[in-house]
């Protein structure tokens, strides 16, 4: 198969990143009009005050639609993902984009349209050249509320949506929330985008349709129409046009194949992640939204082993507020009771710059200023948050975990914060779970190293796989030239999470771990082999690892680990694992 066609009506393929495992055989529907016609017109000194009407009638007309977008998703999705919404809500209550829009039309003289669209264009632009995932997600949001104002001041009431017949893969350069929200979700076979990420609203929706989907698939509508043929494989993120004859019965066997492992595993949803010889292995699941948190219970999950806090502070200019954050915690903690919820504090800086924040600019933003480091000094913004997590406490089993210790100083004043803010809390006589568990995450080699002088002065240890292997391997994982060297299975790594773990089972303190790691099936019966008491993935890898989990003994499982660190090099690790899971798991997809 080639990657970029030669002629596109030959059979070629293209990778994107998969965000919805599946496979989806059928025809295209590519849509139309996402990308709205703007008229570029200037107007008269007479005409302003009548475009600066036309102006605030379609921002009133879309906030009515919005509201039953919103009403429609809480009905069709839950109320969960009506949330994608609020960033639309928020756009168009900005004050700011009102004055400029106005100012465009007063002074420079543009239409009303012309006039918002080039505000919108503006800061669309400054996320879409961003190096973070997360502000180019967001830029979506942006596309949406400009093509839909637009429309509205010049009356295009075109339905680009009405001309899907029948069930099919609806491919796109992008897809806003609200033409997802239109979708005739019993026509949809899945989902395949030019753009977008694992955060993206987009992303986030197609799990809600539980279809098969990928994005970031580049330039696929520049060479498909509707109506092609093409296969969408989720499980590695590729999209098929034109398939030959042979390759069509290779993904119609291996989506039966698919089908009938996703319908296995959804057995194992109510069963114990526990080994064959009775070792009980806690499974969770990590997060970046409250709306993800049903996922957990649907897949089988046993809590949240991470909850990634940093989504509050992301992609706005002020910073959320102790109730805000309240009201999330709360009703994630409600939602998953009694099972754990385990929230990290902030974590930014690195590759997640928020603009409510000031970061002055790094040679090593990895190595700078970031997640505890901000907050030990910045107590405005870590007290609100700590007390936010205190008050949710007490509706469910929620812990709170510390990120990037690298020393005990920073332990030690990140706990006496802590403290300080129970003291508040009871001043206030708002109430709190005293005995709140308090843990650590374990991403700096250095904290690796004091694990069991760490282990004295927490509840439960966290290993962060990601920033771990990334430090200890000196291997920047977005440098293309040497991301090769990454890998979880070398034996450094694996050396190192032996240490990390009997160091802290030696104290009587709980490992988890939330890195990426401990999602690579390769790696779940080293990790078990090893000791590790939980393992906190995406929610759509659970059945998988618990199947894993379920069908081995622990004995075998620490066997396993100990002819991994006899090897001298990663490959070979990968090697052995392999050709063991292929022997054993014949039935599923490595």
């Amino acid at each position: 198969m080639k990657n970029r066609p030669a002629d596109p009506k030959s059979e070629w393929s293209i990778q994107g990143i998969p965000v919805a495992s599946g496979i989806a055989i059928g025809k295209a529907f590519v849509l139309e009009g996402v990308h709205v016609k703007i008229e570029t017109k200037n107007i008269s000194a007479s005409q302003v005050e009548s475009e600066i009407a036309k102006y605030h009638e379609a921002i009133a007309n879309i906030k009515k639609q919005l509201a039953s977008d919103i009403s429609a998703t809480k009905r069709r999705l839950g109320e969960e993902n009506a949330q994608i919404f609020d960033t639309h809500q928020l756009i168009l209550d900005d004050p700011m984009l009102e004055e400029d829009t106005i100012n465009a039309i007063r002074n420079d003289l543009r239409s009303a349209a012309f006039a918002f669209y080039c505000v919108l264009e503006k800061f669309q632009s400054q996320l879409a050249v961003t190096d973070q995932e997360y502000f180019r997600d967001r830029a979506v949001d942006l596309r949406d509320i400009r093509r839909r104002v637009v429309r509205s001041i010049q009356g295009d009431k075109t339905d680009f949506l009405q001309s899907l017949e029948g069930a099919a893969i609806i491919v796109a350069h992008d897809l806003a929330p609200s033409d997802t929200i239109a979708l005739d979700r019993h026509k949809i076979m899945g989902f395949a985008t030019d753009l977008g990420g694992k955060t993206s609203h987009s992303a986030i929706l197609a799990r809600s349709f539980q279809v098969p989907s990928c994005v970031g698939l580049r330039y696929l509508t520049k060479y498909i129409e509707s109506g092609d043929r093409i296969i969408l494989d989720g499980v590695k993120g590729m999209v098929i046009v034109n398939p030959l004859p042979e390759t069509l019965e290779k993904y119609h066997k291996k989506r039966k194949k698919v089908d009938e492992i996703k319908f296995q595993l959804s057995k194992l949803k109510e069963l114990p992640a526990q080994t064959l010889d009775g070792k009980d292995i806690e499974l969770a699941a990590n997060i970046e939204f409250t709306d993800e948190a049903s996922s957990v219970t649907t897949y089988g999950g046993r809590g949240i082993g991470l909850f990634r806090s940093d989504y509050l502070y992301l992609a706005r200019n002020d910073l959320p507020g102790e109730e805000e954050q309240f009201r999330e915690y709360r009703k994630v903690a409600e939602q998953m009771k009694p099972w754990p919820v385990i929230i990290r504090t902030l974590d930014v800086g690195g590759d997640k710059e928020p603009r409510n924040i000031h970061i002055a600019s790094e040679e090593n933003p990895f190595l700078g200023y970031r997640a505890i480091r901000i907050c030990l000094q910045e107590p405005d913004i870590f007290m609100p948050q700590l007390k936010a997590i205190l008050r949710a406490s007490v509706y469910g089993n929620v812990k709170l975990l510390f990120p990037m210790i690298s020393n005990m100083a920073e332990l030690y004043k990140a706990k006496a914060m802590l403290k300080d803010a129970k003291e508040e809390l009871v001043k206030k006589n708002i109430s709190f779970n005293k005995n709140i568990e308090i843990g650590a995450m374990i991403e700096v080699p250095a904290a690796a190293l004091i694990t069991d002088k760490i282990s004295d002065e927490v509840d439960f240890l966290s290993i962060g796989t990601n920033d771990l292997i990334q430090y200890m391997l000196a291997v920047d994982r977005g440098n293309e030239r040497v991301a090769y060297l990454y890998s979880d299975l070398h034996p450094a790594v694996i050396r190192m999470i032996k240490e990390i773990i009997a160091a802290a089972h030696e104290k009587g303190t709980w490992v988890g771990m939330c890195g990426e790691m401990a999602g690579n099936p390769l790696a779940t019966l080293i990790l078990i082999g090893l000791g590790i008491d939980e393992l906190s993935v995406s929610p759509m890898l659970l059945p998988e690892i618990k199947n894993i989990i379920r069908a081995t003994d622990y004995k075998e499982a620490a066997k396993l680990a100990e002819k991994a660190l006899s090897f001298s090099t990663a490959a070979e690790v990968e090697k052995f694992m392999l050709r063991f899971m292929q022997r054993k798991f014949k039935d599923l997809i490595f």
